[in-house]
């Protein structure tokens, strides 16, 4: 049985320099707090005792710009003293964090200095925030994923020029499946081979398959 962690936090900047100040009705991620770092976690180096956490919404809370590209990872060395436990208080195991996990780090980094972690929260995670790398993110357009197993195996048929052929023309993605993401779509969407077709509005699975040719038909469809 894994020990509780604590993490020795460092910040690591994938972007030079913190965001300035803007308006909060422009800035989706304004409804994060300065004391409460929340992000979503990557990875563990079990060898370097290294925890990885996608902290970029939590640093972009007062940018002008929240929806460029920059990340913002959080870097920190775990070690026996710090508590890491779920949002009901129960005690949590380092291997219990699945991949997308929504975490709490306490207390936050101030600004590119070091700091020691007094606690790892798993936070409770909504239905959209579980599914969001799936879920369509446009009010009126459609999202085809695509997900497979491995890129080698994955045919040319299905990449992104086969969203051309489709109308109304949707948003894309291409996800490589991983059994400890925090949502298993294997299970979930009850897939029996990759790669597999997925397609979503904002709020759920609207089509699977996996053939191409029944992609283009649905679309079809949907506009006859």
């Amino acid at each position: 049985m894994r020990k509780p962690l604590v993490l020795v936090i460092l910040l690591f900047l994938m972007a030079c320099g913190n965001p300035p100040s803007t308006n909060d009705e422009e800035n989706p991620n304004s409804h994060y707090k300065d004391d409460e770092m929340i992000g979503t976690f990557l990875e563990v180096n079990e060898t370097k005792q290294l925890i990885e956490v996608d902290i970029s919404e939590w640093a972009k809370r007062d940018a002008e710009e929240p929806t460029t590209d920059e990340g913002y990872l959080y870097r920190g060395k775990y070690s026996d003293d710090t508590e890491l436990r779920y949002e009901d208080g129960s005690p949590a195991l380092l291997d219990e964090i699945k991949r997308g996990q929504k975490l709490l780090v306490n207390p936050p980094v101030q600004g590119d200095d070091e700091g020691e972690a007094e606690e790892i929260v798993l936070l409770d995670m909504t239905y959209e925030e579980k599914y969001a790398e799936v879920l369509s993110h446009r009010e009126d357009d459609l999202k085809v994923v695509v997900i497979y197993e491995n890129s080698r195996t994955m045919p040319s048929e299905l990449d992104e020029r086969m969203l051309e052929k489709l109308d109304p023309t949707p948003v894309g993605s291409w996800i490589e499946y991983d059994e400890d993401y925090v949502v298993d779509y294997k299970e979930e969407f009850e897939i029996k081979e990759f790669p597999v077709i997925l397609v979503f509005d904002r709020q759920e699975l609207l089509f699977k398959t996996y053939e191409r040719e029944e992609l283009e038909k649905y679309f079809d469809e949907l506009e006859g």
